[in-house]
Parts: C-alpha cells; sequence; structure tokens
C-alpha cells in the first residue's frame, strides 16, 4: 500500500481519538508506528490493516465501520491531491467513474510494481453509477467510506447499494451508487480551491464534439470527424501520397494524462499492425500530434454486426456462419502474433461494404497473451464488455486466446438464439451469471439446429476454459465444414 495512506491513517487516528476520547498514550502508539511509513513509500497492505484494526480496538468499534469512517475522511484529502488528474467540470460520480485512471496516473508512474484497487465502472445514467471492485485486498468497506467521502468534497449525497460482496464468498464486490441531492453553490466553491491549472495540456482536443478541427494529423490533412468514444476521437483524414481516406484516432487530452491509458492506447496500434489479415482492421501508422498519441487506420465503409443485428432482425444462417468462420479465421491471425484482442463483440466485428466481409476493429484492450503480459495485468480489473466477457475476465483473471473464443461464442449463441447465453437486468446481474456459468443450452431454445453447430457454440461458452475449442483456427475449421455439410443437403 502506498505510503500517503499511512500519513492519513495517523492524522486520522487523531481526529478519532480527539472525538472518541481516546487516551494519548493509545494514539501515541498509531503514530508512532506509522512515523516508519514514508508518504512516498510502498509497504504491505496487511501493515495498514492492522493500524486500523488497532484503532478500531481502541475506540471498541467493528474494524468494517473503522474503515468506512477512514475512507469518508481519506477522500476529499485524496481528492485535493489528484489535482491536474481531475477534470473541472467533474461531480462525485464523474470522479468515482475515473478512480480507476486517476490511481493509476498518480501512483503506478511513481510505483510500477504496485497493484491498486480498481473500481471498474458503467454509467447507465446521469445520477447512477454500477460499480465492481475486485482486489486481493477485499477492502470494500474502505471502497464504500471513499465513495461517501468524495460525495462529501462535492457537497453532494449519495446512495449505495451493495449486491455482491467478497467477504460473502461472491467473486467481486457490486454496488449501485445513485447521486440524491447536491449543494450548487457550496459544490462551486469547492470546486474553484480544488482543481489547478494545467499548464502542460495539449490545448487542441478534448472530448467536445463542437471543438475545431486539426488542420492535419502526422501530414494527413483531416476532413472531418467520424465519431467519438471514451478513449479518443477519429477522424476522416487524406492520405494524399497514396490517393485514399484513411481513420485517424488520437486520444483524449484526459486520457493522455495516464501513462497506463497511453500504453494501452498505444498497444492498440502496434497490435494491430502486427497483424496482416483480410479479416482485421489494417495500421498503416502510429505517432502522437500535440502530445496525444494517435493511429492511422485503413477507413471502413460499411456497418457493425451490431447495427445489422438492430436493423436486420436475425441473419439467415447462412450468413451467421459466414460472419462467425472469419472472424475466427482474423482472432487465428490475431493469436498467431500473441495478440489477445480482449472485448470481442457485435461492435467490434465490422462488416465491410459490399459483401459483407468481416474486419475486426477496436484492439483498444488488446496486449501481447497471457504468457507475456504479467506487466500490463491490472489487480482485480473486469476489462471488456460485460455480455460478452469470459468468466476469467469477470474474476480478474488472466486472459488468453480461448477467452477471446468465449467472446465469439456469445456472440454466435445470440445470433442463433437471439438472446444472450447469460442475461442480467444490470451489470452486475449479467456479470454474476457469466460467474456462475449455467447458459441454458441452445439446443433447447432453437431444436432445428445442426447437431455439431450446437455443440460447438456449447463449447465455446465453457466455464471451464480447457473444454473449450483448441485455438481460433479449429473453430473456422469447424464452421467450414458445417457450412460445407448445410450446403450438401
Amino acid at each position: 500500500m502506498h505510503g500517503l495512506i499511512f500519513f492519513y491513517i495517523r492524522k486520522f487516528a487523531e481526529t478519532l481519538a480527539r472525538g472518541s476520547g481516546v487516551s494519548s498514550t493509545s494514539r501515541s502508539g498509531v503514530t508512532t508506528a506509522t512515523t516508519r511509513h514514508l508518504p512516498s513509500g510502498v509497504y504491505p497492505d496487511g501493515e495498514a490493516v492492522e493500524l486500523i484494526q488497532s484503532l478500531a480496538d481502541q475506540v471498541g468499534r467493528p474494524l468494517a465501520e473503522v474503515l468506512e469512517r477512514f475512507g469518508r475522511f481519506l477522500a476529499p484529502h485524496l481528492v485535493k491531491i489528484a489535482g491536474q488528474n481531475v477534470e473541472p467540470d467533474w461531480r462525485t460520480l464523474d470522479l468515482i467513474e475515473h478512480t480507476e485512471s486517476i490511481i493509476h496516473a498518480m501512483i503506478r508512474t511513481t510505483n510500477p510494481g504496485t497493484a491498486p484497487p480498481v473500481l471498474e465502472a458503467m454509467r447507465p445514467a446521469a445520477d447512477e453509477l454500477q460499480l465492481v471492485y475486485g482486489s486481493r485486498r477485499q477492502l470494500c468497506d474502505l471502497a464504500r467510506g471513499l465513495m461517501q467521502g468524495i460525495a462529501d468534497h462535492y457537497h453532494e449525497r449519495i446512495e449505495i447499494a451493495e449486491h455482491s460482496c467478497m467477504h460473502r464468498g461472491d467473486p467481486f464486490c457490486s454496488f449501485v451508487v445513485r447521486l440524491v441531492a447536491h449543494d450548487t453553490q457550496a459544490a462551486a466553491a469547492t470546486l474553484a480551491k480544488t482543481i489547478a491549472s494545467r499548464p502542460g495540456d495539449a490545448p487542441a482536443m478534448d472530448a467536445r464534439a463542437d471543438d475545431p478541427l486539426p488542420a492535419s494529423i502526422g501530414g494527413y490533412p483531416v476532413l472531418g470527424l467520424l465519431g467519438q468514444g471514451g478513449m479518443g476521437r477519429v477522424y476522416r483524414a487524406r492520405d494524399e501520397r497514396l490517393h485514399r481516406d484513411v481513420a485517424i484516432k488520437v486520444m483524449h487530452t484526459s486520457k493522455a494524462r495516464d501513462p497506463d491509458a497511453q500504453r494501452r492506447f498505444l498497444r492498440e496500434g502496434r497490435g494491430l499492425a502486427a497483424v496482416e489479415h483480410p479479416h482485421v482492421m489494417t495500421v498503416h501508422q502510429v505517432g502522437e500530434h500535440q502530445g496525444l498519441p494517435y493511429i492511422v487506420m485503413q477507413r471502413l465503409v460499411g456497418r457493425t454486426l451490431k447495427q445489422a443485428m438492430q436493423t436486420a432482425g436475425r441473419l439467415p444462417l447462412d450468413e451467421i456462419l459466414r460472419i462467425a468462420r472469419e472472424t475466427a479465421d482474423g482472432l487465428a491471425a490475431a493469436h498467431r502474433q500473441g495478440v489477445v484482442h480482449r472485448d470481442i463483440k457485435p461492435d467490434n466485428i465490422f462488416l465491410q461494404d459490399p459483401d459483407g466481409g468481416v474486419r475486426i476493429i477496436d484492439f483498444g484492450l488488446a496486449r501481447p497473451d497471457a504468457a507475456e503480459a504479467g506487466d500490463v495485468t491490472i489487480d482485480g480489473a473486469v476489462v471488456g464488455t460485460p455480455a460478452y466477457m469470459s468468466p476469467e475476465g469477470v474474476e480478474g483473471g488472466l486472459l488468453d486466446a480461448r477467452s477471446d473464443l468465449f467472446s465469439l461464442g456469445v456472440i454466435l449463441y445470440e445470433l442463433l438464439a437471439d438472446r444472450l447465453p447469460f442475461e442480467g437486468t444490470s451489470l452486475l446481474t449479467k456479470l454474476a451469471a457469466i460467474s456462475r456459468g449455467q447458459p441454458t443450452d441452445i439446443h433447447s431454445l432453437v431444436p432445428d439446429l445442426p447437431g455439431p453447430l450446437a455443440s460447438l457454440v456449447m463449447r465455446l461458452i465453457a466455464h471451464d476454459r480447457t473444454a473449450r475449442p483448441a485455438d481460433a483456427a479449429t473453430v473456422a475449421h469447424e464452421l467450414a465444414a458445417i457450412e460445407r455439410d448445410l450446403k450438401a443437403v
């Protein structure tokens, strides 16, 4: 745990003692212990928990309660320290939503060997957050207090409902956080005191859609804005040397402050550049523009599989098989280069005009395969899109090529059965369903499905990855055989 936490444990002990009548002798025991910890150091988690336990014993309160109180005390101090990592227009839910990137920007930069806790967030509404907390520390009480403390800082009030907890044997803790009320005037005054100026920010691009277009990026004249997402903006530009349009993805300024986020972004470009295949997006160049990393990519014309599913309804069986086979072929090429996509979903399968040929896109979460990726595994992080995540992804384990196959299996199941194998009414219930691993057999939903195809789908979404097909090439081969058999009938 970062030494800064020990510094604030000492301050918390002083505050707690004043309010509870703890003797100065008892208080000095914690103070003396924490003076051995430098704010810039890194120390075992157990030492911090022991100190909090000591405080709990002194005031005669349960450890869980004191941990939550410490989190609430700690949060406003950490918000002030975060300074330039906090956007001026953020409020309570915004800051909680971006906690992961702030933690990694502040802590992993100076202590790359640390594994800070992670809050993975989804924002279904402006006044609601759904959160998954997965960490070997299991300090969910502290996390709850931190969220309340952030609300205190912004003079807002939140309600926190906990739907699963590692202390009850669940694989992760899950919260639903709702904004109840806020004091606008007090929050504005606090904001002015908290947010530091950012002299190092790149001035040209942020997430506002009405910003003027840059004239050029990396020597490519910019023609327009194609779209934007959580990591960056995508521009249409012109390659004047080869007389073709290209797409350029540029990272958001706020994301680029996080070195880990920059590394993930550039890994997308390098990962794609290493894969040359007709069913994988082509990367032409990776570079930097005004301090922001960018990727120059092939410009695709067509629609995503998600869009096709929404507009065309259930696709013909031969079309489903072709899309699945071409996706498996593309994944096989990526896996041969040691690249695991980690976010295979209908939005990331692009169907090109005019024939609907598959291109796998958005390798933003891609990384080297599990055997080489220990340095980029985030403690407890939930990575991917919930409905299509593998059980190992939900539980924060290492992901490998078979994790991509699981996601492909979920897509194939959805295309064939017109429903997902693991359903839920929220992010949290979906993740819990995947973790349980008990999907309805697809043959009972689609009785006329060819036996080999039904078997392949259920093997792809097996909870145990060792029960899944060996590799993507094997999946492509089986799908091709099923296609031939259907044509022969």
